[in-house]
């Protein structure tokens, strides 16, 4: 028995979902901005999410029974990122079908001070089991708030706290990158041998592994198999989400810069980039027989790259995306807290070897990235996983 409650508090908005086959989570509104203000709790939470598994279920029908309560704090541009709050968002609703869960979104915080404020509300309510904390923006206010509040229980997604009372996570996305780097110095090579980076914000620690990592594969690629492709100076958009400019961005790269495919870390301005391969995919037809390719990061973005991102039939022009597996970190730690056994003061690293972080496979995109390119991809996959070849940043 599963059964969903959608709760609205004193600030009422209309829920918005995604629209799309992997993308799920409450939204912003159009502007990209929080509605409601920060002033408490009660006033900023958006949404609770209240989701009973098998047991739960029959518990409700016998008993009075309330489940678990989590908070999950995210910042902007919160869920509908395309990327890693989304990614972490599927874990979450994953572990329903286990476990009772009651979760608690409040508004998403711009500052670090702001984050800092709503976890300090959540924590000294003291109704929470676990207050997961999302991105690396947050490490030093969950370190200062864990501190204050010893018994409780906190999670950290892509960041590390030392702390008994935390755990933590990080994801080496550049593994994955490295591979990615591997496919678009083949396709490239095959077509104009230039490749694009355009990135969200410059000074992000992921977007800088990720990077790194899609540099080395371009070059280990092109040295190893005596290819011809150029990498163009990496463009940043400033913002995690930037319709306006990832359009023209993403189509200057393709038109202007002659670009075969282009690698593209930026969480929720994947929706310009979306615009800006349609735009040049008008254009290459007059020109040329070309596809605008790009290469998704920080959630299953494949989809969006199809005729109809709201229908799962490609080819799509986003042959793969690198994906940290927040949703996997999720559900193992929500899953051993709820069972009572919270892994405080653990860090866990997510790679290629533990299935934390990987490249999806090809599903929209085996109709034109020939299975020799395939094979060279997974192979290299299998050097990073054996120790042959390793990724710095």
């Amino acid at each position: 028995i599963r059964s969903w409650f959608w709760t609205f508090y004193t600030d009422p908005r209309e829920a918005t979902y995604l629209n799309q086959p992997q993308g799920e989570g409450p939204l912003t509104d159009s502007g990209g901005s929080n509605v409601s203000s920060r002033t408490s709790i009660i006033t900023s939470v958006i949404i609770v999410v209240i989701v009973f598994g098998s047991v739960g279920g029959i518990l409700l029908l016998t008993n009075p029974y309330e489940p678990s309560r989590v908070a999950v704090v995210v910042m902007e541009p919160g869920f509908g990122d395309l990327s890693y709050a989304d990614q972490l968002y599927k874990g979450l609703m994953e572990l329903s079908g286990d476990i009772s869960v009651q979760y608690i979104f409040p508004d998403y915080p711009s500052t670090a001070a702001e984050a800092q404020s709503t976890l300090e509300q959540l924590a000294a309510s003291g109704q929470y089991v676990l207050i997961i904390a999302v991105g690396f923006q947050m490490v030093s206010s969950v370190s200062a708030i864990a501190n204050e509040y010893p018994n409780q229980q906190f999670a950290i997604i892509d960041g590390y706290v030392d702390a008994p009372n935390v755990v933590s996570t990080t994801f080496k996305v550049e593994q994955a990158s490295f591979l990615a780097g591997v496919l678009a110095a083949f396709v490239a090579n095959n077509e104009t041998g230039r490749i694009g980076i355009m990135g969200s914000i410059e000074t992000d620690p992921d977007v800088a592994d990720m990077i790194d990592g899609f540099i080395q594969g371009v070059k280990e690629a092109n040295a190893t198999h005596n290819l011809n492709v150029e990498l163009l100076d990496p463009l940043y958009i400033g913002s995690y989400n930037n319709t306006e400019l990832a359009t023209t961005y993403t189509t200057s790269l393709f038109i202007s810069q002659q670009a075969s495919i282009i690698f593209a870390p930026v969480r929720a301005s994947m929706k310009g980039v979306r615009i800006g391969m349609d735009i040049a995919n008008r254009t290459f037809l007059y020109l040329q027989d070309r596809k605008p390719l790009v290469i998704a990061a920080g959630g299953d973005q494949d989809y969006l790259g199809n005729p109809d991102p709201a229908i799962a039939v490609g080819p799509s022009w986003i042959p793969i995306s690198v994906v940290p597996h927040t949703d996997i970190a999720a559900y193992q730690i929500l899953n051993a807290t709820l069972w009572g056994d919270f892994p405080g003061g653990e860090h866990y690293v997510y790679d290629l070897a533990n299935g934390g972080v990987n490249i999806t496979d090809f599903t929209f995109s085996n109709t034109y990235i020939s299975p020799e390119i395939r094979n060279i991809v997974w192979s290299y996959y299998d050097d990073i996983v054996n120790g042959v070849i390793t990724v710095d940043t």
